[in-house]
């Protein structure tokens, strides 16, 4: 019966020791799927589960960049904050601060390029309204 208990115990502590990580699953869960940019709903990036994001404008395809979600990108990093890579086929690499995805189902996909400070707004439904 103790070694059940301690069996327990340990199992219920598994999440608490491995917790830092499910930010990090949940932005890469919550970023897959189409996002229009905002100031200009013809371009659109599609991410996908397997680390690829697909660029296109006016429903043509553009380009294909890997991704990925970490705490570091190019010369930033902060353990508090995520950031997204996007690397091209000829190594080329760019950096995005995430501000957020989707908070509270919004449909909102807030990024900022950190070579230049620019944010980029994305909306994951064409019906998606953003006030200022």
């Amino acid at each position: 019966m103790k070694k059940l208990f301690l069996i327990l115990l340990l199992l219920l502590q598994i999440p608490t020791i491995f917790g830092n990580n499910q930010t990090q699953d949940s932005s890469s869960k919550k970023i897959v799927g189409t996002w229009y940019n905002d100031a200009n709903r013809n371009t659109r990036w599609v991410f996908t589960a397997d680390g690829k994001v697909y660029n296109y404008d006016k429903d043509t395809f553009k380009v294909m960049y890997r991704y990925t979600i970490s705490h570091s990108c190019g010369n930033n990093s902060d353990d508090t904050i995520e950031f997204i890579t996007l690397m091209s086929k000829d190594g080329d690499e760019f950096c995005f601060r995430i501000n957020a995805i989707n908070e509270n189902k919004n449909g909102i996909l807030s990024l900022t390029k950190m070579d230049n400070m620019e944010s980029l707004v994305f909306v994951n439904n064409l019906n998606v309204i953003i006030a200022r």
